[in-house]
């Protein structure tokens, strides 16, 4: 797998309108923080093709959570849901985010799911307008720079 810093970079590479770009970004960042690990970018590859966004872009964007990242965020979500639903729940998030962390979601149960999912929509949402905003911002005034030397 590809250095995630140098995958990361590759946005700035490529050759596409910022908008596109930006859209596509801000969409895969929402999809990673969906409690998916390990179809994230199956589902971000299908919705950027489905809405016309850049697909490598909606694809890097979903390793927001990953290996490093990923219990962090998913434990967060999963609080963050809690405590919008009102939910008390016993469940012990697990040590580690690996092949089996979606089926030990599943077991755990629908509120368990359910607070990952709220907690998952909310940060998505603000994570994505951030991204978006932000890389759009760069990528536009990249592209001014370029077109004024």
């Amino acid at each position: 797998m590809k250095n995630p810093i140098k995958l990361f970079k590759s946005i700035f590479k490529l050759e596409d309108n910022p908008e596109k770009i930006a859209k596509g970004f801000a969409m895969g960042s929402f999809i990673g923080m969906m409690p998916i690990p390990g179809f994230q970018v199956l589902v971000s590859l299908a919705f950027a093709s489905l809405f016309k966004l850049n697909k490598k872009a909606a694809c890097v964007a979903v390793f927001n959570t990953n290996l490093v990242t990923g219990l962090f965020i998913f434990s967060f979500n999963y609080w963050l849901g809690q405590k919008v639903l009102g939910i008390e729940s016993g469940f012990a998030f697990p040590d580690k985010l690996d092949i089996h962390f979606v089926s030990t979601i599943f077991k755990a149960g629908s509120e368990v799911y359910l607070s990952l999912i709220v907690g998952g929509i909310i940060t998505g949402i603000i994570y994505a307008i951030a991204a978006y905003f932000l890389l759009k911002n760069i990528l536009t005034k990249r592209l001014k720079k370029e077109f004024s030397n």
